[in-house]
Parts: structure tokens; C-alpha cells; sequence
């Protein structure tokens, strides 16, 4: 008797004008099915069908809507073919078409005031040495003698594959004129020639929701190139517990890894084509990330942080070799590493932040507060560094914002009060409008607030509440529901504000336990600095107007981009002096476990006010 395989269905998509098709097996959902195709949907819930997101267009053998689809799209939008990826399975052959605006990874070039920053080039950990030599230098003993020789050492610490280079390139009887690198004190590589050309690294911030990347220069201490893609993993769920619980089977981890690594890839490669560099000439690769994106972009289980204790698996430096990550774009012999990790959620990119906020000396005492979906808070003292974390959701960067993005082009990230219109986007870049980017959405609700679109609870009032008839046309009901218009096809929804307040209410509250443990008030600070992966398109006088900073605070509020980015970038050129810092910055860090003091009573109390 012949034994019986299952049918594969095929699943065609149109996605970005192309045409394609990946074959499944009955009962995938189009989420996995596209994600397996490379095609990353938006899907905050972690495809549970409650955000609604990752709506696509399909036609052919699915299985019936289900309960949440026909309460997120409802019977008409269903009617015309529109599913949401999570709940719709395949029974069959399927074509999908998929909206570029939801989904659109490609790279976007942001925040040019990132290229005004004033960086020291001190003593990077890679650097790269001109040598001559010569065929009678051998009677020293061995090549390598000779090249030591040549570079004015005793003796040389090089790797083999370096050795192996220098044969190949070395011909009998004549004279050699090279390059060699090295990473700390160990000869990693060597060039032939005495070309001038550019000896590169790339730092990499892994945020939850988005991933932002430059290009360095090493010899002249300059960004070449900057990117910034939304996190693939997000069809795994908008926050870290989703990825924490879908990392807990193999499979996903591995398949987490690999679209985030991938993602990362073809950044870096869009930088190095854009400045025609060669990868052979990457030698370094820093990544920053808050702890579940550092044991991600491993490979590593981030189970333990799934139940208390809630304890990583790792916190020190972690390395490796490019070698080992052939999909990165480097020299094989080059340098993977990740900063180190405080404790729980908070990461190495926080200790970044640190690291930048006091390259630039703040004001003490001071708030430095990395706005993200994993929102971390540190207080910096005279001698001691308080530090927690909070999950904030992913509305501070766009996520589960029913038209949310990330920082890029085409991205709300403002709004003004237009007498004529009501009210003006301003828009990253050129082009019309997509989406609201993170400060676009605290800008929408601190703006609706001041015109009195919604009151001191988040709730969208009525239009008839609303003298102004201008303004109150703003205000539309769709199946019952109202939302606030912005744009052409963008709204704020009554969803939307609490997903605010729920970001706002957990910084807010966590922010007041830090100053309680420290025996502080908010007059007393000297400043509040505000750091994201949205730049420096943060209005401090909006994220005051939503209540997410203390009322009575007096010190002034500065935005500072994205500082974990800025700080990676300062770390790295500034090499051997950067470590020495990070070891009397982590020597003063003190970590403060909220869910010890009272948190969830605090953050209730914050919940019911804007």
C-alpha cells in the first residue's frame, strides 16, 4: 500500500509589482505562509487576530472568517476579499496580494541631523598598518619573523588565515608592499598594495520594532551610510514577551534568528553598495539591543526571562567571528560583538545611551529615558546610576497604531494646527503620507488633546460635543466607531489612544518608583533626556502634553535621537578608552527590579489621564 502524503497548496503573492508563488501544507496560515516566502507582515498580537494588522487581499480555498476577523475587518470589508493573514488558513491554491504600506522592510535613509554629530576618532580596536618587505628580510627565520621585523615588534600575534594570505601574494625574488589589520593587539588580515582604502564597521541598534544601522569609516572616524528597516520579527508579535514566548520553540527561535539576521544583511550590503566598499573590508560588527533582541540576534533562548526570576541567560560581552555569520557582509577573520547586558530588559543598548548622555556631559541629577517598546529609565547621579525597565507596548515606535510605522520615509512624524485645514502633517522625506511614525503618534494625541478632540480620559468626544464645526468634522464614526482624521487614509482610533496610555502610564509610573528609591522629586532634577529610534523628531512640549513626564518638573527636556545608536558609533571609534568607560559606567549602575515596588498599583493610577 502506497503511503499517503499530504497535498501542498500553493500560495501566489504580489507583493512590490512581483509576482511569486511558495508552496505550503493544508492548514498553514497565510501568515506563516508568507513569512516563509521572506514577506513580513505586521502582526502586533503575534497572530492571536486582535490587532488587526496583517490584512491582505486573497482569493481562493481558505478557511471561514473567523469570530476576530469578523469583529477587527467586519462583513463588508471581508466581503470584498480582505482576511487578516493570522486566522485564514489554507484549504487549497491561494493568491494573495499584499499591501506594500504594511509591510515595506526596504531600507530608508533618515535623520540626516545624525550625520552633524561630532564624533572623536581616538584608538578603534581595528586598525590597519602599512608594511614593506623584502625577499632577503627572510633571512630573519620565517615570513613571519620578517613581517614582525617590518612593523617594528619582537614578535607577532597573527592569525593563520593572515599567513595564508601573505603566501599567496609573496613571489620569489621580489619585494612585497601590503596592509595588515589588526583587532586589538592580534593581526587578523592582509592586503597586497598600498591603496588607500576605507577600514570599516557597522554598529547595529536591534530595537523591537525597528533596526537602524551605519557604515563607519574607521581611519577618518566618518558615517558613511545609515539605515533604518522595521524588525522582521515583528510577525511574531509587537513586544518582547511575543518573542519571548514564540523563541520558547526551536524551530521559531532558529526562523527569528534568521529573518532578523537576514534583515540586517541586506541593510548593511545597501550601505556598502551605496559607498562602493567591499565587504572584506568590515572588520567589525556592534550590536545593541535591549536583552531579548541580544539573545535573539545569538540564537540564544530567552526562556528564562519567561517566568520569574526572569534572568537571562547571558550578560557579559558575547563575540564571535565573521565567519561563523556568513550571511553578514565582513571579512571572515572581522569582529562580532554585542554590548553588555544590566539585568532583565534592560540591554546593552541602554548602557549605549549611558554612554553617549555622559560623552556629552548632562546635567546632574538628571532622567535619561529611552523611549521604545521596552521602555528603560535611568537616573544618573553624582556617583551612583539607578536603572529599570518597563514594557511600554510598541507605540512609542509606531506599532499597534492601527496606521503605524517606523521612522522612515513617507512617516507622520508631527502634527500642527492648521487654522485653514484644521490641522497639517509634517512627513519624513518626500512623497504623501503612510502612516504615523512614534512621535507622529504622541504628537496626534497631545495635539487632539489641546483642540479638545479628546478629553482628559483619551476619550474621543463626540462631535457634538465639539463647538467648532471645523474642527469637529475632524472626528469621523466608522461601524460605530469613532477616530480623529489625519491624512488621506490615515485616522487616530479610540484603540489607538489607549495603547498610548498604556505606554505612557508605564514610563510615567516607573519614572516615579526610580525617584521614590532615590529619595528624589522631579523639581529636583536638573534635566530629562529623551532618546528613540524616531531621531529627533520628538517634540519634548508633546510627550509633557500627554503626561508621560512629571507635571511640576522643572528642568529642562532634551531630545537626543537615537542615543544607543549615537553611542555604539562614539564606542567604537573611540576603541580601548570606550572600554575602559563602559567599566566605571557599569561599576555605578545600580538595577531596580518595579515589579518589587508596587508597580502595577502605580501604573493603574496613571492609566485614567492624559
Amino acid at each position: 500500500m502506497d503511503k499517503k502524503f499530504p497535498k501542498l497548496c500553493d500560495v501566489i503573492y504580489a507583493y512590490q509589482g512581483i509576482t511569486r508563488k511558495v508552496t505550503v501544507k493544508p492548514d498553514t496560515s497565510l501568515l506563516d505562509a508568507l513569512i516563509s516566502a521572506g514577506i513580513v507582515l505586521d502582526a502586533a498580537c503575534g497572530g492571536q487576530g486582535k490587532c488587526g494588522q496583517c490584512r491582505v487581499l486573497v482569493r481562493g480555498a481558505l478557511t471561514e472568517p473567523s469570530d476576530e476577523e469578523v469583529d477587527k475587518l467586519g462583513p463588508e470589508i471581508l466581503g470584498l476579499g480582505w482576511r487578516l493573514a493570522c486566522q485564514a488558513f489554507v484549504k487549497g491554491n491561494v493568491e494573495v496580494i499584499v499591501d506594500d504600506f504594511k509591510t515595506d522592510s526596504r531600507s530608508k535613509l533618515i535623520d540626516s541631523a545624525f550625520f552633524e554629530k561630532n564624533f572623536i576618532l581616538q584608538h578603534p580596536s581595528v586598525m590597519e598598518e602599512k608594511v614593506n618587505l623584502r625577499w632577503d628580510d627572510l633571512v630573519a627565520g620565517s615570513v613571519s619573523e620578517a613581517l614582525a621585523k617590518a612593523l617594528g615588534k619582537d614578535e607577532l600575534k597573527i592569525r593563520p588565515e593572515a599567513l595564508q594570505e601573505l603566501s599567496i601574494y609573496w613571489e620569489e625574488g621580489e619585494s612585497w608592499r601590503g596592509s595588515i589589520v589588526k583587532i586589538d593587539e592580534e593581526y587578523v588580515a592582509i592586503f597586497s598594495g598600498h591603496e588607500e582604502k576605507p577600514l570599516c564597521a557597522f554598529v547595529c541598534d536591534v530595537g523591537t520594532t525597528a533596526i537602524s544601522i551605519v557604515l563607519l569609516d574607521l581611519k577618518i572616524g566618518k558615517m558613511l551610510s545609515r539605515r533604518t528597516i522595521a524588525n522582521p520579527q515583528r510577525s511574531f508579535g509587537a513586544d518582547v514577551i511575543s518573542r519571548i514566548s514564540k523563541a520558547t520553540n526551536p524551530k521559531d527561535l532558529l526562523k527569528m534568528q534568521t529573518m532578523l539576521i537576514d534583515s540586517i544583511a541586506m541593510s548593511m550590503r545597501q550601505c556598502l553598495e551605496e559607498t562602493n566598499i567591499s565587504k572584506e573590508r568590515v572588520f567589525e560588527i556592534l550590536i545593541l539591543g535591549n536583552t531579548v533582541m541580544e539573545h535573539l540576534f545569538w540564537g540564544i533562548s530567552p526562556k528564562p526571562l519567561s517566568r520569574t526570576p526572569y534572568v537571562p541567560v547571558f550578560k557579559n560581552i558575547l563575540s564571535s567571528e565573521g565567519f561563523k555569520f556568513s550571511a553578514l557582509p565582513m571579512h571572515p577573520s572581522g569582529r562580532i560583538w554585542s554590548m553588555p547586558i544590566v539585568d532583565k530588559f534592560v540591554g546593552g543598548d541602554m548602557i549605549s545611551v549611558l554612554f553617549e548622555l555622559l560623552s556629552l556631559g548632562p546635567k546632574i541629577p538628571c532622567l535619561v529615558i529611552d523611549l521604545g517598546t521596552n521602555g528603560e529609565i535611568g537616573l544618573i547621579l553624582d556617583e551612583k546610576i539607578f536603572i529599570t525597565s518597563a514594557a511600554a507596548g510598541p507605540a512609542f515606535e509606531g506599532g499597534a497604531i492601527s496606521c503605524g510605522m517606523v521612522a522612515t520615509d513617507g512617516a507622520i512624524y508631527s502634527l500642527e494646527e492648521d487654522g485653514e485645514h484644521g490641522i497639517k502633517a509634517l512627513t519624513i522625506g518626500e512623497g504623501i503620507a503612510k502612516g504615523l511614525c512614534g512621535s507622529g503618534v504622541i504628537s496626534a494625541v497631545a495635539l487632539f488633546k489641546r483642540m479638545g478632540l479628546i478629553d482628559d480620559t483619551g476619550r474621543i468626544k463626540d462631535p457634538d460635543e465639539i463647538g467648532e464645526k471645523a474642527i469637529a468634522s475632524l472626528i469621523v464614526r466608522e461601524e460605530g466607531r469613532r477616530k480623529i482624521m489625519i491624512a488621506d487614509g490615515i485616522a487616530l482610533t479610540q484603540s489607538d489612544i489607549r495603547q498610548v496610555q498604556l505606554a505612557k502610564g508605564a514610563i510615567s509610573a516607573a519614572i516615579d518608583l526610580i525617584l521614590e528609591k532615590a529619595c528624589l522629586s522631579s523639581e529636583s532634577l536638573s534635566a530629562v533626556y529623551l532618546a528613540g529610534a524616531f531621531g529627533n523628531y520628538l517634540n519634548p512640549e508633546d510627550v509633557i502634553g500627554i503626561g508621560l513626564l512629571p507635571k511640576d518638573l522643572t528642568g529642562e527636556v532634551k531630545c537626543l535621537g537615537n542615543a544607543a545608536l549615537s553611542g555604539g558609533v562614539r564606542f567604537v571609534l573611540g576603541g580601548r578608552e570606550s572600554f575602559k568607560v563602559l567599566d566605571r559606567i557599569l561599576s555605578k549602575i545600580e538595577f531596580i527590579d518595579i515589579e518589587k515596588e508596587n508597580f502595577n498599583e502605580k501604573f493603574l493610577s496613571k492609566l485614567t489621564y492624559l
